[in-house]
């Protein structure tokens, strides 16, 4: 496993440490394991939802996989990933609690989260493994393909005949720093004690 720094910007992103922010723009909040078989999880500047409620974190290997696959080849790699998207998830239910709390919802919505892997392993992409994690809901918590509740959705029809359905355009938008500030450190606070 190595680092491909030059080409590869989340295998430059490895070098912060946790609290500091990247070239764009995000915030490391947590990191585990050694370069052989460690993660890390950074929260987005932009939100794909309401960015004064939702936020994304993204976990990566410190090392350049490109495939999930290629966990089997490291089973402690496997085994650190499974502690660390544990936490991860209790992180944002937590802070989805909260803020249930914090803004009085009447109608409290499932605690449920969205999560998106990326894996690419044929040149020329041969993309840094990242899996985005996020509060499923708004603008991106929409059903998707693979969801029972996608064949639901209404379909339409268009000129040539096609069938399609409508989704919501997703557009990211910033978080506010100190929305931004809030979530990480808070992040990094619940991540280091469980």
């Amino acid at each position: 496993m190595e680092l491909k720094d030059e080409t590869c910007n989340l295998c430059g992103e490895v070098k912060y440490k946790v609290g500091e922010v990247t070239d764009y723009g995000a915030i490391v909040v947590h990191k585990y394991g050694s370069l052989k078989d460690g993660w890390f999880v950074t929260i987005s500047p932009k939100s794909g939802s309401n960015p004064l409620r939702d936020f994304t974190l993204q976990l990566m290997p410190f090392a350049h996989l490109t495939h999930f696959s290629e966990l089997g080849k490291f089973p402690e790699l496997a085994n650190n990933y499974g502690l660390v998207f544990g936490k991860i998830n209790k992180a944002i239910a937590t802070i989805l609690l909260e803020d249930q709390d914090k803004f009085g919802e009447d109608d409290p919505f499932v605690l449920s989260v969205g999560s998106y892997g990326k894996c690419t392993t044929y040149p020329p992409k041969c993309e840094h493994l990242h899996l985005k994690l996020f509060p499923f809901k708004g603008a991106i918590g929409q059903p998707y393909t693979v969801d029972s509740s996608f064949g639901k959705k209404e379909t339409f029809t268009d000129e040539n005949g096609e069938k399609y359905v409508k989704m919501i355009p997703v557009v990211k938008k910033p978080i506010l720093s100190d929305r931004l500030n809030f979530l990480a450190s808070r992040i990094i606070s619940l991540t280091n004690e469980i």
